[in-house]
C-alpha cells in the first residue's frame, strides 16, 4: 500500500496532536481531583500524606475537602505533588506566593519526623535483613549504613536548630543579623551522595544469597532515595527563593 505524501504529512499532524493532547492531560492534578487519584496516578505521593496529616481511606473525597478537613492549604500540597511528579518543576511566582511559608515549614519538620521515625527504621529493617546473611560483609554494609544514618540526623538537626528557627524569627520580627538563606544553601549537604554509594555496594559487592532479601534492601533505598531528591528540591526551589525575598524586602 503506497501512502501519498499528502497523507502522510495529515497523518504526522495528527499523531502529534494526539500525543500533544495526552502531554497536556497527565499528571494533571488539582483540587477537583479524587485524593485517591493523586495517589493512582503516582504511588511515590503516598509518602507525602503523612506528612500533611492526610489518612488512607479518603473514599470518593478530592483534594480540597481533605485538605479542608485537614486544615491544610491544598495550594500547598499541590505544589508539592507537582514537584514529586516532575523533578524539573519550577514553581512560578504566583504558586510560591498562593500559601503561607508558615505551613511549608510544617510540613518539612513533619517530613523530618517522618524519615527518622517510619523511613529510616524501614530501611533499617531491610538493610539488617540482608545484612544478617552475607556474613563479613554484612558487618561492613551495617556499618555504612550506620554512617549514613548520622549524616542524616546531622543533616536534620541543623535544619531543625538553625534554619527553621531563623526563618520563623525572619516571618515574625524581621532580618537577623546571626544568619541568612546563603549560609544555609554553603552549607546544605546532599546526603543523597552517600546513600549511593551505599545502593553500588549492594549491588557490586554484597553477594546475592537471597534474591528476594537482596531486591528489597535495594528498592526500598531506591524510593527513599527519590523521596530524598524531591524533599532537598522543596527546600531549594520553594524555601531558598521565598527566604531571599523575604530578606531583600524586610529592613
Amino acid at each position: 500500500m503506497v501512502i501519498k505524501k499528502t497523507q502522510q504529512k495529515k497523518l504526522k499532524e495528527e499523531i502529534k496532536i494526539d500525543i500533544e493532547s495526552k502531554e497536556e492531560s497527565k499528571n494533571i492534578i488539582s483540587e477537583k481531583t479524587k485524593m485517591a487519584d493523586v495517589i493512582l496516578s503516582n504511588n511515590k505521593l503516598m509518602f507525602v500524606l503523612p506528612r500533611f496529616g492526610l489518612k488512607f481511606g479518603m473514599g470518593e473525597k478530592n483534594v480540597k475537602e481533605l485538605c479542608e478537613e485537614a486544615d491544610v492549604p491544598s495550594s500547598l500540597f499541590l505544589l508539592v505533588c507537582n514537584v514529586y511528579s516532575d523533578p524539573e518543576y519550577k514553581p512560578s511566582q504566583a504558586a510560591l506566593h498562593s500559601f503561607n511559608l508558615a505551613d511549608l515549614l510544617v510540613y518539612l519538620h513533619n517530613s523530618h519526623s517522618d524519615y527518622l521515625d517510619v523511613r529510616i527504621p524501614a530501611v533499617q529493617r531491610k538493610i539488617m535483613k540482608l545484612a544478617e546473611l552475607c556474613g563479613n560483609k554484612g558487618t561492613v554494609l551495617i556499618k555504612f549504613f550506620d554512617e549514613y544514618i548520622r549524616e542524616v540526623k546531622k543533616h536534620f538537626s541543623y535544619e531543625e536548630s538553625k534554619v527553621f528557627p531563623y526563618i520563623e524569627k525572619l516571618l515574625t520580627n524581621g532580618k537577623q543579623k546571626d544568619f541568612n538563606i546563603a549560609t544555609y544553601q554553603k552549607n546544605h549537604t546532599d546526603i543523597e551522595d552517600k546513600l549511593t554509594e551505599l545502593k553500588n555496594i549492594l549491588i557490586k559487592y554484597v553477594p546475592q544469597v537471597s534474591l528476594e532479601v537482596h531486591r528489597e534492601a535495594l528498592l526500598d533505598l531506591f524510593l527513599f532515595e527519590d523521596d530524598l531528591d524531591r524533599h532537598s528540591l522543596i527546600e531549594n526551589r520553594i524555601v531558598v527563593p521565598l527566604v531571599s525575598e523575604i530578606e531583600n524586602t524586610t529592613k
